[in-house]
């Protein structure tokens, strides 16, 4: 598996530490300017949904909102890994090395979520981080706790059945 990559331990930390230092309006309309601090390449653009390349190539990035309003910023942090031993191996390596760094950075999670997609989140008083490992990478998301409420509650009500 020659070439694969993951964010670095300083990555890891100035990619969280620069999200959640982010003052800006949450609009869709700023997210080229998000995407130039960080430098990110803007690849489409709607009213609700930006995808980008931030380093992982197409689509490894997306920012999704709801009436021009940011939700989250969805990043791949690792490229896509074979769908074999070996490539879950290096994702989840690399899940587990990342976590121990945000944890380094900002303390203990708020959450750990087990299962096929694990996750590990830390919550602050607007906004959570959450690290997801997806089996073929390794996803970064910043999203506001409103929109995680929501998304949370969905997924309560798929698990009961009620949807």
């Amino acid at each position: 598996m020659t070439g694969w990559r993951a964010l670095t331990d300083d990555e890891i930390v100035e990619l969280t530490t620069g999200l959640r230092s982010l003052d800006w309006s949450w609009q869709l309309q700023d997210v080229p300017a998000i995407a130039a601090r960080f430098g990110w390449q803007v690849l489409v653009t709607r009213p609700d949904w930006v995808m980008l390349d931030c380093g992982f190539g197409l689509s490894s990035g997306a920012v999704e909102g709801r009436d021009g309003v940011v939700e989250s910023i969805k990043l791949m942090v690792t490229d896509s890994a074979s769908e074999d031993a070996a490539g879950r191996a290096l994702v989840r390596d690399a899940f587990v090395s990342m976590a121990d760094t945000i944890t380094g950075a900002f303390g203990e999670p708020t959450a750990r979520i087990p299962g096929d997609v694990a996750q590990i989140r830390w919550a602050f008083p607007e906004t959570t981080l959450r690290l997801k490992n997806l089996a073929h990478t390794v996803q970064l998301t910043y999203q506001t706790n409103a929109s995680l409420a929501a998304l949370d509650r969905s997924i309560e009500f798929e698990r009961q059945g009620l949807v």
